[in-house]
Formats: C-alpha cells, sequence, structure tokens
C-alpha cells in the first residue's frame, strides 16, 4: 500500500471489508478509490491508449491493428464493424483538388473494419419552372363543385344557353301544343327565347343570365416540389372575375389587399367585394406568395358574373413559376479521400464547394 499512499491515523488500520465506516477502516472499495484518485499517470495519457474522444458510460477495447486501448459506445458496438452508420452536415464547404477542403470527424474503431464512406451535394434544381396547374378543360371539371351553370370547354364560364324540353299537351289534327316548364328563379336576366329542333324533338333554347356564382374547388394543388414559387398568373378575359385562395384545405380564405394578405369569407357578396381581380393577382410577388404557402399546398375559388348576354367573362389557364426543390446527389468517389488518421480521427478531403452530408 506505500507505494501508492501513506497513512498517518493515531488508530491501527484494519484491512477488514465487513468494516462500513472509512473512518474505522479501510475496506476494498476505499482502497480502490484511494489509488484512482493519487495515482500519478492517468488512464488516457499511456502511450498505448487513444481515449481522445472518451465519452460517460462507454467501453474500452484493445485494437490489435494499432495495439492501442480505446473507448466505444457499448449500445453503439455493432458500428465498429459497419453495422450502423452516421451522418454530418455541413453547410457552404470551400474546396478544389488543389486545395481540398478538410472535415474532421472524431470516430471510435478497433481495426478499421468500418462502413463506407460517401458524400453527398446539395443541387438546388430546376430553375424557373413554369407549369399550367388549370386548363379548365371538359376534363377538370370533376375538380371543382357541380355546378350545372358552370361549362368547362377549355376555358371555364358560366352558361348562358339552357335548352329545354317540350311535352305535347294538345294533338289536334290542324294543331299541336308543346308546353315546356322554366324555373325563372334561376335567371338574373332572361334575354331571349328560341325553338329549335334536336332531331325530331321539339325544343326551347332560353338565353338568359345566371346568378353571380362561386365556383369552387374540391381539393388543394400539390406544390411540395417547389422550393420558390416565383407567381401564378391568370390568363382571363372579363371585369367581374374575382379570386380568392386558402392554404389550410379550405378552412379558411383569404384575399390580398394593401400590400398584406387578409382573412375572407366565402360567400358570393364578400368576394364580390373584396375578393382579388385579375390584375391584382398576377401582381403578386413572390415575397408574397412564399410568405402565404407554408405547407406545400393551395387552393383557388373564383367568382363569375355576368352583367350582359354579351359580356366574355371566362378564365383560360391559371400557370405557375417555380424553382424546382433541391435534392440530395451522391458525389463521384473522385470529388473527395477519406483518410482515418487513427483509431479515433477520420479525415474527409472535399474537392468541391457547396453543402454536403458526409455518411460514415
Amino acid at each position: 500500500m506505500s507505494e501508492f499512499f501513506n497513512v498517518t491515523l493515531d488508530k491501527d488500520v484494519v484491512l477488514d471489508d465487513s468494516v462500513i465506516s472509512p473512518k474505522l477502516g479501510w475496506t476494498s472499495e476505499k482502497i480502490h478509490k484511494e489509488i484512482v484518485e493519487k495515482r500519478i499517470t492517468k488512464f488516457e495519457e499511456l502511450s498505448d491508449v487513444d481515449v481522445i474522444n472518451k465519452k460517460n458510460k462507454q467501453l474500452v477495447a484493445y485494437s490489435e491493428d494499432t495495439q492501442k486501448f480505446t473507448t466505444i459506445d457499448g449500445i453503439e458496438a455493432g458500428e465498429i464493424t459497419g453495422a450502423g452508420m452516421k451522418q454530418i452536415s455541413k453547410m457552404g464547404v470551400i474546396g478544389t483538388s488543389e486545395e481540398p477542403k478538410i472535415v474532421n470527424i472524431p470516430v471510435n474503431t478497433l481495426d478499421f473494419k468500418v462502413p463506407r464512406v460517401n458524400v453527398l451535394k446539395y443541387d438546388l434544381g430546376t430553375q424557373n419552372i413554369i407549369v399550367t396547374k388549370n386548363g379548365f378543360t371538359n376534363g377538370e371539371s370533376n375538380d371543382f363543385v357541380d355546378d350545372y351553370m358552370m361549362i368547362f370547354d377549355g376555358k371555364a364560364h358560366l352558361k348562358t344557353e339552357h335548352a329545354q324540353d317540350y311535352t305535347v299537351s294538345k294533338d289536334e289534327e290542324t294543331f299541336t301544343e308543346h308546353v315546356t316548364t322554366l324555373n325563372l328563379s334561376e335567371f338574373k336576366l332572361i334575354e331571349g327565347f328560341e325553338d329549335f329542333e334536336d332531331g325530331v324533338i321539339q325544343k326551347l333554347k332560353v338565353k338568359g343570365l345566371p346568378f353571380d356564382r362561386m365556383l369552387i374547388p374540391k381539393g388543394d394543388m400539390n406544390l411540395s416540389n417547389a422550393e420558390h414559387i416565383d407567381y401564378f398568373k391568370l390568363t382571363a378575359v372579363g371585369k367581374n372575375i374575382r379570386v380568392v385562395c386558402s392554404v389550410d384545405s379550405g378552412t379558411t380564405w383569404k384575399t390580398f389587399k394593401t400590400d398584406k394578405w387578409v382573412d375572407i369569407n366565402l360567400n358570393v357578396e364578400s368576394v364580390r367585394a373584396d375578393g382579388m381581380i385579375v390584375e391584382t393577382f398576377n401582381s403578386i410577388n413572390d415575397v408574397f406568395w412564399n410568405e402565404l404557402v407554408t405547407m406545400n399546398k393551395i387552393r383557388f375559388a373564383y367568382l363569375f358574373s355576368m352583367d350582359s348576354i354579351t359580356d366574355i367573362e371566362e378564365l383560360d389557364n391559371l400557370d405557375l413559376q417555380f424553382d424546382g426543390q433541391g435534392k440530395w446527389i451522391q458525389t463521384k468517389e473522385d470529388t473527395y479521400d477519406v483518410i482515418y488518421e487513427s483509431n479515433s480521427l477520420l479525415q474527409v478531403y472535399i474537392k468541391f464547394s457547396g453543402d454536403i452530408k458526409i455518411n460514415y
């Protein structure tokens, strides 16, 4: 014991594990603690030990290749043989073939049976993509709430000609009487009537203006592939069209007023008064669109209104310009070097610039 410490007590020292109090005797536990506390050389200072990355509750293992002891995580012991993988990210790396950027990564390995290192580089994706989100074709009518007063034929517009079937109420040799029932409450204004034949069937054509009505979508546009929205653009004709939008699947609706988005109720009266006219809609810049769209989805509703049978009020296209979502691309092996400096240090030499992820 004198090799480790001196004992200066008034009483004789008793080496007995059955003695609990360290004031009266020295248990084996106290001897161990005293040896640890009074030792001259610490374990990590020995020449055959590499525990620079030590952490709490780790294991110490011996590497025959390097003839050194090192620390490893017990729960991650499988990673030493390549059973697991870790990842680090670095933003704004600047490197070239002549002056590579060196990324130092702490590791714990015994015999360098390690998983393969690979490097991913972030690609910004295609810029300024223009896509048509709505062409208002006949097939797109199913994307909106059914409305028999709306027509989709490459344009969306109100129906102004309505065919009514006649029925024969009286048939005599020299006179045939046809009748039909017309619901006048469906029209804001009736411009005229015209008889015509569909094959051998006699019909009545009614030219009239339906009341103002909303064209409401059933679902959202998926914008998950858009990193940045440049603009939405409506190709339309007419002075009465109004637009509102929703970014929470139709729970609430928004319009644009005085350089900000404000809430609006989805009904004819509110949208007619405060909805966006086409010119305003098309002038909204990317700052406001990206401020609004934070959940990768949006939907648009439209108000249609006509004052005369000769009015042209129609939507032709809704286009979107955006920058494509970035992606991570695995770089070629000649763009980086992998060096294990020791059991505890992995160095990756990056020979290009950009945002990277290193899997190891």
